[in-house]
């Protein structure tokens, strides 16, 4: 996610605005021809996931980091504050019965790994029709933590709730909280009607895929939605002894931000390898994993295994912090467009400025193979991207405000 380290807000009071106006925020730059981008509103903090939902004329939900807050707007952009209370809310999706889902961090805790903070997933309905949810549940709980999150939830093909786990360290020994294997950088997917389940009372079939860093979303291919598509986040600093205080150490190793596609529907649990597996394309040539240079890693994870690792599909380069990613499944752009899948780089923190920029990833026939990759919006820090039913591309600028990019008449 943020490449800073995890993303921590304070809950504030809420209140309920009526309207909003676009406060100034850098223009986003379009970098491929024949579209427009304007200003849709303002959240007044920082929006860090949305989703559509609640028929023709649909709803956007917004979850806020500042207020941990979840917003409700409508199609002019009017606002009320749909729930509030949150600590940390970093995805959310509106199931088929319009019920939203969000996940949030606890605060630091004694619980079934130890002393940290701890991702659950909440249920909240709107039951009286005034866009204000009056009744919630947490649906699940004790999902481990650290540097990292519970993060974006989207809804498989079978009907279940599908969440991703950020890891809780930055190489796999430092940087946070010990991890926690299998449930740490992971896929788990859960019944949307579960109330206040535990992780640790789930059966083993519940997870997808696992051996990740962070991944902060997940989107199912519209070609074939038995793959699920997962960007993640690659180490800043795989090397033992890494500090702070001494970023001039020659065994400085980072790794690449990644895309990877795994398969929900073969009851097969891949394992990505990380942290023993990291990729460099720029430095290597390619994106054959190499063993993690961390002794420390090795000891306690093992030897990366070069030649059974399952690969990504691609990688966007170093530290751009890949996060949200949604498909364009409408011909409102044109055919070239359909099926593609756009991604927000929120950007680098340090270092070579990377990332900052909406990217179009597109997609062979099969919907799995990447063809190529290239540059769709310049903005300030994107975190997250979807689309309306009538194609429009909405994305939030983590600076507080959230684009709508449409094809140009």
């Amino acid at each position: 996610m943020l490449r800073s380290g995890r993303l921590l807000v304070t809950v504030a009071a809420a209140t309920v605005v009526l309207a909003v106006s676009v406060h100034a925020a850098p223009p986003p730059e379009l970098l491929q021809p024949g579209f427009a981008v304007t200003p849709f509103a303002a959240t007044q903090g920082t929006p860090t996931s949305l989703a559509f939902g609640g028929g023709e004329s649909p709803f956007l939900y917004v979850t806020d980091g500042t207020s941990g807050n979840v917003l409700v707007f409508d199609t002019a952009g009017l606002v009320l504050t749909f729930a509030e209370g949150f600590r940390s809310p970093l995805g959310i999706v509106v199931g088929p019965d319009g019920s939203v889902y969000v996940s949030d961090v606890e605060a630091a805790r004694e619980g079934p790994y130890g002393l940290r903070s701890y991702g659950r997933v909440w249920r909240l309905r709107d039951t009286d029709g005034d866009h204000v949810a009056d009744k919630r549940n947490v649906v699940v709980k004790d999902l481990p933590n650290g540097r990292h999150n519970t993060n974006g939830l989207a809804f498989g093909p079978d009907g279940f709730l599908y969440v991703a786990n950020g890891n809780s360290t930055d190489d796999g020994v430092e940087g946070g909280e010990s991890e926690v294997e299998p449930w740490s950088g992971s896929v788990v997917r859960v019944n949307p009607r579960a109330r206040n389940v535990s992780v640790t009372k789930l059966p083993a079939r519940v997870l997808v895929a696992h051996g990740w860093r962070n991944v902060y979303d997940l989107a199912f291919s519209p070609v074939d939605p038995t793959k699920v598509f997962v960007p993640m986040n690659g180490a800043d600093d795989a090397r033992q002894g890494s500090t702070a205080e001494n970023p001039a150490d020659p065994n400085l190793e980072d790794s690449d931000d990644l895309l990877y596609v795994t398969d929900v529907d073969d009851r097969k649990v891949e394992d990505f390898a990380f942290p023993q597996c990291l990729y460099n394309l720029a430095e290597r040539g390619d994106l054959k994993p190499y063993a993690n240079p961390n002794p420390d890693v090795i000891d306690r994870f093992g030897r990366c295994r070069k030649r059974v690792v399952p690969r990504p599909v691609a990688s966007f380069g170093l530290h751009p912090s890949a996060n949200g990613l949604a498909f364009q499944t409408t011909d409102a752009w044109g055919d070239d467009y359909r099926n593609d899948l756009f991604v927000a780089e929120w950007g680098s923190l340090f270092g070579a400025p990377t990332g900052h920029k909406v990217v179009r990833v597109e997609l062979d026939d099969s919907g799995t193979k990447v063809t190529a990759l290239s540059d769709f919006l310049e903005m300030d820090t994107p975190l997250d991207l979807t689309f309306h039913p009538d194609g429009s591309m909405y994305v939030a600028d983590y600076s507080g405000t959230i684009f709508k990019v449409t094809k140009a008449v």
